[in-house]
């Protein structure tokens, strides 16, 4: 089962309410609601937030999970790049990084990845 969808983000905001801002936005783009796990300064580049969500995914099927996170990454960004995935856990990852050319919806992300893995996978 695919609970979840796990997000990793930086973010360029002067402070925790101006993170959750952003968070506001992005979940209004999903339509989901979208939790903070965690917020700190990004230690590399202090100016950058370094945020940790999540968001319910609730999908029992591998092809449905990575349909509907890949359907929702779009309303975030543009220019994906997908990870090789661990097809003994059924674990898929993207990348969207202004870097690398991604555009992003909500101004102000500037590095966003998902991951979503099954979590009955290996528990037999």
């Amino acid at each position: 089962m695919f609970t979840s969808i796990h997000w990793h983000c930086y973010m360029r905001v002067r402070d925790r309410r101006k993170a959750e801002r952003l968070v506001d936005r992005m979940r209004n783009l999903l339509g989901d609601p979208m939790e903070i796990e965690s917020y700190g300064r990004y230690w590399k580049i202090p100016e950058l937030a370094e945020v940790r969500l999540s968001s319910p995914l609730n999908q029992d099927n591998a092809a449905e999970a990575l349909l509907n996170t890949l359907e929702a990454a779009w309303k975030l960004a543009r220019g994906w790049r997908m990870i090789d995935a661990d097809a003994r856990r059924f674990e898929f990852e993207g990348i969207a990084a202004a870097t690398t050319g991604a555009q992003f919806i909500v101004p102000g992300v500037e590095w966003i990845a998902f991951l979503i893995t099954d979590d009955s996978a290996g528990s037999s």
